[in-house]
């Protein structure tokens, strides 16, 4: 029997030759394979080096136990869950708390619509909410009044009108009392009159 190679051991032999390549490809392959997946998956360096010496010498076998012990996420992946959850919480933010009770408010709140607590207060000319520590209106671009302190000016004149008011009070009190006086001196005197006209008739 003719092979082609010549004899079945020159055939064997370029067999075996071409297994064994098969074999280092395959190998290399994996090797080249769990090093990238572990870059993406892992920023440890040793945890790196323990992934690629299980693949390089236990070849297939230390793949399977990779797959296994290997993150479940790349960075990617984790990153944008990260960011998910942050704009998530972002959003629960803006929601705002309320400081009294504790319970999820929006920003357009002035009150809290649970415990009734100021949470930001109205613009005086659009009527938007405001944060408290904001300087002017975002909206109308308004600037928010500031309540001034009363004068001394003013107290003097409110001090004033206070003292006329008790004068006035107390000038119509006395008034009063003086038309008492006269009405009553005045039912005297017609009393003392009608008890003497019967003494005169007498």
């Amino acid at each position: 029997m003719d092979w082609p190679g010549g004899s079945w051991q020159n055939v064997a032999t370029l067999a075996g030759t071409l297994a064994g390549a098969y074999v280092l490809v395959l190998w290399i392959s994996v090797l080249v394979w769990t090093y990238r997946d572990i870059r993406d998956r892992s920023r440890d360096a040793a945890f790196q080096v323990v992934a690629v010496l299980l693949v390089l010498v236990f070849n297939l076998l230390g793949w399977l136990i990779y797959l296994i012990l290997r993150p479940s996420e790349t960075l990617s992946e984790a990153y944008a869950r990260s960011l998910e959850e942050e704009a998530l919480l972002q959003e629960l933010e803006e929601q705002g708390i309320c400081p009294s009770c504790k319970r999820y408010v929006t920003g357009e709140f002035i009150i809290c619509p649970f415990c009734r607590t100021q949470l930001k207060e109205p613009c005086g000319k659009c009527g938007r909410p405001l944060s408290f520590n904001w300087a002017a209106c975002p909206y109308c671009t308004t600037t928010r009044g500031v309540v001034a302190a009363p004068s001394a000016s003013s107290g003097q004149a409110s001090a004033q009108e206070r003292v006329g008011g008790v004068l006035e009070e107390e000038g119509e009190e006395a008034l009063k009392g003086s038309k008492g006086r006269r009405a009553a001196s005045a039912e005297t005197s017609s009393t003392s009159s009608g008890q003497a006209s019967p003494m005169n008739r007498g």
